[in-house]
């Protein structure tokens, strides 16, 4: 889809099948309802939705990005944006899915209006229009936008990709920038009494463990490495 700041796009398909393998060794099948509460341009929740004929729920906290989706299997397709069209959206309160192409898209390795950036734009049209991205993602229902805490999940497989806590991103979202990781990982603790949880960082409290772990270049620093985990909660630390 678009670049997207913290996105699976290029690893997607690797944690999809890190996921639906841990659930088989769990479960004996993989017929759990899956739900990703953080979804942002679905690089993993792309692969669920082509490779498996299950319940697929998706939300997140952006009302844009879920306009975009909800706008995508409605048919609707991006083109270019200019500097001034991208200029005048940014200052706009639409939160459609215009807005969150111009946003993501179009800006600067996927940095919420980072800067213009017309390579990453053609690209990411490109990608869109080659790829049957309305007929896989029909059969996902997205929530209207709201925050993971206001969801009660039971019997399901989730998918987490919070904000990193360690990540030098330049995060302009203010959702973002306060984002309670203490809150959340009680919350991650809490969800797991009642479904399977996966989650995806690169560092956790000690009561969760890593279950699949992998390395992946720095997009904003080719020189070093970066050690993505799958965590889950680890019941028998308490």
């Amino acid at each position: 889809m678009c670049t997207y700041t913290g996105g699976k796009a290029r690893i997607g398909k690797k944690i999809f099948d890190a996921i639906v393998a841990y659930e088989l060794e769990l479960n004996g099948n993989n017929n759990c309802p899956y739900m990703e509460p953080f979804v942002g341009m679905g690089g993993v929740l792309f692969h669920f939705a082509k490779n498996q004929s299950r319940e697929i729920i998706a939300c997140d906290y952006q009302k844009c990005i879920i306009s975009f989706w909800q706008e995508i299997q409605a048919g609707w397709l991006p083109c270019a944006i200019s500097k001034e069209q991208y200029d005048i959206i940014k200052k706009s309160d639409k939160h459609d899915a215009e807005y969150a192409f111009a946003a993501y898209g179009c800006s600067f390795m996927g940095a919420i209006w980072k800067m213009y950036y017309p390579d990453f734009m053609e690209r990411a049209i490109k990608r869109i229009h080659k790829k049957n991205y309305k007929t896989i993602m029909e059969r996902v229902f997205f929530l209207d936008h709201r925050s993971y805490i206001e969801h009660n999940p039971k019997g399901m497989l989730i998918y987490c990709d919070p904000p990193y806590s360690n990540s030098k991103f330049d995060i302009r979202v203010s959702n973002l920038y306060d984002f309670d990781y203490s809150v959340f990982w009680e919350t991650m603790r809490k969800w797991s009494t009642k479904n399977i949880v996966i989650i995806s960082e690169r560092s956790a409290p000690d009561d969760f463990k890593s279950i699949y772990s992998f390395e992946r270049g720095n997009p904003f620093n080719k020189k070093k490495v970066i050690t993505e985990h799958l965590f889950v909660y680890n019941s028998k630390k308490d």
